[in-house]
């Protein structure tokens, strides 16, 4: 029996017990909300406070392509893999886009990109002697905004870590399907229109005359489900192997 609220029993000094059934969900859901909504603000604030400074930075532009390993991951897709009996693995995609780095410190940058990513996972079962495919393709136009730490060396050789907040808008959705010699392809509804992730990495810049070579690997982690069901946990989780060239 389901309710907010049941009456359990009487005490002995006669006051009413009650069970909260949703307590739980709710409080799970409160908290999810501040999260997401401390990260934003902590973003806004930092690089507000940053702005300033801008107009006094050295700045370089530049573009990047990637190798994306990504896969889903969150409470209830792991219910689901425990379901099936079969988990879900990492899907390969691409990424590329832009970058602007405002240099404001010989060891630290604020790097805002603007990147085309592919995301999802896929699944392989086998079923009465026949392999089932499962595709989950999602795109994003993704926005993130990067404090870079620059470890000063001589020479042309610059490594770096990096970290920050990225939001996900989304483009598609769509789930595929392969199971003896068949196919079907979907869009994937009740999926939300955005994804707040934390990127964190590591890269080497090389000197290339006036540019720079760039090489990183990071992982962007999502924060938030990417259903729009309240109780479902499904989030997004990419690893990224970038290779771009600043001017």
């Amino acid at each position: 029996m389901k309710q907010d609220c049941i009456l359990k029993g009487v005490d002995a000094r006669g006051g009413a017990k009650f069970l909260f059934c949703g307590f739980k969900n709710s409080v799970k859901r409160s908290f999810k909300m501040k999260r997401t909504i401390t990260i934003i603000l902590t973003g806004v604030i930092t690089f507000m406070l940053l702005l300033q400074n801008l107009s006094l930075a050295e700045i370089r532009g530049g573009v990047k392509v990637a190798l994306n390993s990504a896969k889903l991951h969150g409470e209830d897709v792991e219910d689901f893999e425990d379901l099936l009996g079969a988990g879900l693995d990492s899907k390969l995609g691409f990424c590329f886009g832009g970058f602007v780095t405002f240099s404001m410190h010989e060891m630290f940058a604020i790097q805002p990109e603007v990147l085309y990513t592919m995301k999802g996972a896929k699944m392989e079962e086998s079923i009465m002697g026949e392999t089932l495919y499962v595709w989950v393709n999602l795109t994003y136009l993704e926005i993130p905004v990067l404090a870079k730490l620059q470890i000063p060396t001589q020479g042309g050789v610059k490594p770096s870590i990096f970290a920050g907040p990225a939001l996900g808008i989304k483009l598609s959705g769509k789930i595929k399907a392969e199971y003896a010699g068949e196919s079907e392809e979907e869009d994937l509804e009740d999926m939300k229109n955005t994804d707040l992730g934390l990127v964190i990495g590591g890269g080497i810049d090389f000197g290339l005359g006036k540019g720079m070579l760039i090489v990183d690997l990071r992982y962007t982690l999502g924060l938030s489900s990417i259903s729009e069901f309240e109780d479902e946990d499904v989030k997004n989780g990419v690893f990224s192997l970038m290779v771009g060239i600043s001017f």
